[in-house]
This record gives C-alpha cells, structure tokens and sequence, in this order.
C-alpha cells in the first residue's frame, strides 16, 4: 500500500500532504510512492532520522543555521525528475545533448546539496556523484551546461579547428565550400562517437545517478516533515512493545487550523480540545452525546497511525503505537448513488469489508462509525451486538461509536464527558453502563436553536416519561 493509494480516507491525510512545504516535484512523487511500513526497523530508522533532522534544525539548532537551510531549500527546488533520461541510459540509447545536460546538472547540484547537508550537520547521506560530473566536465569548469568540449577528441578538436579557420576566410563558403560541408559531416559523426561513448561511461554509473536523485527527493520530504511538525506541533511517536497504543493530548491538526483561521478573520476564537485515548488487541465502543467528538475521535486515531507507519510526527503531545499490517475505516456516509447502493447498504457492505479483512489474520485497526445508524434502533442495536460478538477475543484493535446501547461486558466502553457547566467537555471516560446520554436537546440549546422547537420536544419527552 502506497501513500498516494491511501489520500481519500476519510480522515484528514490529504491535508497533511498538501500542507507540507515541499520544494519539487520530485520530492513530492517520491512522497506520494512512501510505502506503508510494517517492519519495526524500518519505522524506527524512518522515524529516527526524522527526530535527528528536527533536533538538529529547530530544537539544537535554534534557528542559527537558517541562512544554510534557505540555500539547502533552494538547490532543492532545482531538482528535476530525470527518470525519462535514466530509462535511455539503461537501454544502451545513445543520450543527445539535452539527455547530457540533465545529468551534469544533476550530479553538480548532488555535490552541491552535500555540502549543504554537511554544513547543517544533517545526518543524511548524499552519494557521491564526482565521477559522472569529471566524465560531463573534463575541463573542470562546473558550469550548468553540457557541450561536445574539444578534449574529448584530438581529432574534433582538429576538425574544429580547421572549421573556423575556413569559415574565418569567407563566411559566404557556409553553403557552396565542398571543404567546408566535408569538414561538418566529420564535426558530426565525431560528436556522435563521443556521446556514444559518455553514454557507455554513465551507464556504468546508472544506480550512483538514480540514488543520487532519489536521495535528494527523500531530502526534500524529510525537511518538510521536520518543518510541519515544528509548524503543527507534532511529536515523534515510540513503537510499542505490548501490542498496546496510547495518546497524550491527541488533536486534529485539521480542525486546529480551521480554527486558527476562524480566529484570524475575526470569527469566535475556539481552541481544540486534545484527547488521551488507550486501546490494545480489543474492541471498544464509544458512546456519547451528538457533538461529543466521537467521529473525531476515530479520524484522529486513522490519521495518527497513517502518520505513524507513513514516517510522519504525529499529532499528539506524546504517543506509544502498535504496528499493524491494515486500517479499515468505516467513517461517514457510504452511500454511492453511481452503484445504486442506499446509505444502509454501502454501509453495511464497508463493515463487511472489514470482516474480511479480520479473516486474513493481518494485525488490523478496525475503525467504524456508528454501525447500523440508518435503520431501526432494534435491528440496529442486534447488527451491532452481533458485531462485537463476532469481533470478541480477536487478535484486532476495533474502535466503534454508537448511539445503541449495546449489551455485554466483553468489550471495552468509553463515553464522552459530555456538557458540563454548559460547555462540552469531550474527555473520554471509562464506563461500565451502555446507556447513551440523552443530551441532544442541551446541545441543541446551546446552538441557540429555536426555543419554541425544543421546548415542544422537551414536552413530548416528559409526556412519555409519565
């Protein structure tokens, strides 16, 4: 699974992407092919050298390297994807002059981004592309352009010798001098024998050049990385040992710039407010008011763990994670009026998709919101006890909201606060009772909603109390 394959959960990846200062194309493409890690080295090798290059950058650093940083940023934005060049190159093709010049540029801006690199004190390993540079620049001139240069042949040099002193004589011999024309034909199959012969010197060189490339792309997603979570405040997550996962202070860095927007157009100043969340291989269901954050909830826990095993911070004060080889998400309307399926429908099949997914044994994060909402609260209420019947002792991490009061105790429960002292308070709590919080209309009153309306619910309610 590939991070490009995974921008449409439903749950707040894409932003993250699109908000990362990226300073190429081809970073951004080497970005988009990050694969989903699974291995533990691997995650903790991503994850180190992300901390390293944060430490280094905005915390030991303290800002003093940003001139470096500006110019490193700089030469990255003249990185260019010369995959198409590569490819002829491992074809035996002979390159043109065009094919030349992407490779002298590329191999002069790797050793200029090394020096970069090495003046921050990044540990961040640039391959050495001094050899393909002394093949496209024999004199030695680093220049950011490429010419059949006279030493690359005696004979092209006489050739072009001759050729100037002939056309010094009479500029008018161009069209009608035997000599002249005879002497051009041998300037040009001179020229083709010698970038057939660089072609065949660089093709020695073929994994130094794509390396060269790919670790400058890598660079440039490393630094955005480092920088979003400076920007967003975003921490370094430690891979768990117990199969277990934890937050401190889980926050959304969507809705926290949503807000942060609001506020700055002059709108009502709101503050997000952070989330501890605990869960292991188990089912837990979480229950509370409309409003309470729940949704957010499992959007904030799908986001961190793509974060986690995409090599990203995460967006948590602080934060423990399992590993797991699959996410399933079941968030949102499902309905699909292209395949004709009602809201019920796409959502019963989604939730059946994650079955599946349990069956094949993978470690997997189940995520579903309010199962069964679309139908009637008894045949919801059975679909979801049923489903955490069938979820019951399987070695998977299943967050579930609802708004039924599911019975049972071989699952976990977890309840938001709810409104305390008029503001909602969206704490998670443990809970042994499934009784969802009658709470709708408190909340309704606190949107400044029709008194008139509420009150008549409030009526109706207290009639059938009685």
């Amino acid at each position: 699974m590939l991070l490009r394959e995974c921008l449409d959960i439903p749950c707040g990846l894409r932003f993250m992407v699109d908000e990362l200062q990226l300073q190429s194309s081809y970073g951004r493409s080497r970005l988009l092919q990050s694969p989903f890690m699974t291995d533990r080295g691997e995650i903790e090798k991503t994850l180190g050298r992300l901390e390293d290059c944060f430490r280094t950058l905005y915390v030991d650093g303290d800002g003093k390297a940003s001139s470096a940083l500006a110019s490193l940023k700089h030469r990255l934005m003249c990185l260019r994807d010369i995959s198409g060049t590569l490819d002829r190159l491992s074809r035996d093709l002979v390159l043109d002059d065009v094919d030349l010049f992407e490779v002298k540029y590329l191999a002069l801006l790797a050793g200029n981004v090394a020096k970069d690199v090495k003046a921050l004190g990044l540990a961040v390993d640039i391959p050495d592309l001094s050899q393909v540079v002394s093949i496209l620049d024999p004199e030695g001139m680093k220049i950011e352009s490429f010419y059949v240069y006279d030493i690359y042949s005696k004979e092209l040099g006489r050739i072009r010798a001759d050729i100037r002193k002939l056309q010094g004589l009479s500029p008018e011999l161009k069209l009608t001098s035997p000599r002249l024309l005879e002497l051009l034909e041998k300037e040009r199959l001179v020229e083709r024998d010698i970038r057939e012969n660089l072609s065949h010197l660089l093709k020695n060189h073929l994994s130094e050049i794509k390396a060269g490339m790919d670790a400058m792309g890598d660079l440039d997603v490393l630094l955005a990385k480092a920088l979003q979570m400076k920007m967003m405040g975003l921490c370094i997550p430690k891979v768990s040992d117990d199969c277990g996962t934890s937050y401190a202070g889980m926050f959304h860095p969507y809705i926290v710039h949503v807000y942060q927007n609001q506020a700055a157009v002059g709108g009502k100043k709101r503050v997000f407010m952070p989330v501890d969340l605990q869960f292991g291989l188990e089912s837990v269901t979480i229950i509370g008011a409309n409003m309470g954050g729940k949704s957010v909830v499992l959007k904030m826990t799908a986001l961190n763990q793509l974060l986690f095993q995409f090599g990203f911070g995460v967006a948590a004060k602080s934060a423990v994670i399992d590993i797991k080889e699959d996410i399933r998400v079941c968030i949102g309307d499902d309905q699909d009026l292209a395949s004709g399926l009602s809201s019920f429908a796409g959502e019963v099949k989604a939730i059946d998709n994650v079955l599946k997914g349990m069956r094949t044994g993978n470690r997997m994060l189940a995520l579903i919101d309010e199962p069964a909402r679309t139908t009637n609260p008894i045949e919801g209420t059975a679909l979801v006890t049923a489903l955490l019947n069938i979820l019951k002792d399987k070695k998977i991490s299943v967050l579930m909201t609802t708004h039924y009061n599911v019975p049972g105790d071989f699952f976990r429960r977890l309840k938001v606060r709810g409104l305390t002292d008029g503001k909602m308070d969206y704490t998670l709590i443990e809970t042994s009772e499934g009784e969802i919080p009658h709470e709708a209309i408190n909340v309704a009153r606190s949107l400044d909603i029709d008194p008139v309306w509420l009150g008549e619910a409030e009526k109706i309610l207290n009639e059938s109390k009685d």
